[in-house]
């Protein structure tokens, strides 16, 4: 390679530019001639463009504004490699110089990872970089997440189950998990829901025994408890059979009692 060649390339190739004025000085050569020039591309890839910016079928249309490069797709805002004039290459631009309103149309022709764009205003082939998509369900849970309100711990209570919209006893505040006692004489002071009793005392010990004694008594006697729900213990009502056994147990026991009292009466004389 000459020197001439050299020095002509290195003038032609400029690290930084600030494309403060588009339009003023618009890229002469060929895209295609341009896209060459990006030799870390591969060259099918290179062909695949040269033909898409032939045949004018962009992937994207974006605007072009001081900050940003707004289109379908998300891309980086840094623009690198535009070319100008007849064949200089810029590695860097800067926008900075721009107004916040300005505002410029350009095409955006994408392979894989390599995406070209095209300015209409001048031209100027140049790379930019399209960023990764966000997941719709990733996006759609975090907008989710910070709309909902946080939790505190101060508004869970124990809910009955059978009676939603209403609380069976109250903040998890009050039960002290080392304290059973305790905790049972609160739900006995609680009272039942409608239809129910009116308290119900839990106590430590249940004497089995005496549960026992009391039941076998009620039934000897014919006492039962009212099958309606209502908690009230009545008399069973004796059949017509029952009561003449009973009328005639008590004739015999009076006949006995008075043979007794004779028998007595009889042996004092």
């Amino acid at each position: 390679m000459s020197v001439f060649l050299a020095a002509a390339l290195a003038a032609a190739i400029q690290p930084t530019c600030s494309w403060d004025r588009p339009g003023q000085n618009p890229y002469t050569g060929s895209p295609a001639a341009a896209i060459d020039r990006y030799t870390d591309i591969p060259a099918a890839v290179r062909s695949t463009l040269k033909r898409r910016i032939e045949e004018r079928q962009a992937d994207d249309s974006v605007t072009i504004t001081r900050d940003a490069i707004a289109g379908k797709s998300d891309y980086d805002p840094a623009i690198h490699d535009m070319h100008f004039g007849a064949a200089s290459v810029c590695a860097s631009v800067t926008r900075s110089k721009w107004a916040a309103s300005r505002a410029e149309p350009a095409a955006v022709y994408c392979v894989g990872e390599h995406c070209i764009l095209v300015p209409r205003i001048c031209g100027n082939v140049s790379r930019i970089s399209k960023l990764a998509p966000k997941s719709p369900a990733v996006a759609a849970a975090s907008a989710a997440d910070e709309q909902a309100p946080v939790p505190q711990f101060a508004d869970i209570s124990l809910i009955d189950p059978d009676l939603p919209d209403k609380e069976m006893t109250g903040p998890l505040d009050n039960f002290d998990p080392a304290d059973n006692a305790g905790n049972r004489r609160q739900l006995a002071s609680s009272g039942a829901s409608e239809g129910g009793v009116e308290e119900f005392v839990l106590s430590d010990e249940l004497d089995l025994d005496s549960l026992a004694d009391q039941y076998a008594r009620r039934m000897a006697f014919g006492i039962g408890i009212n099958g309606g729900g209502d908690g009230i213990i009545h008399t069973a009502v004796p059949e017509a059979d029952t009561w003449a056994m009973l009328l005639g147990g008590l004739g015999l026991m009076g006949w006995a009692a008075r043979r007794r009292a004779k028998a007595a009466a009889g042996a004092a004389r």
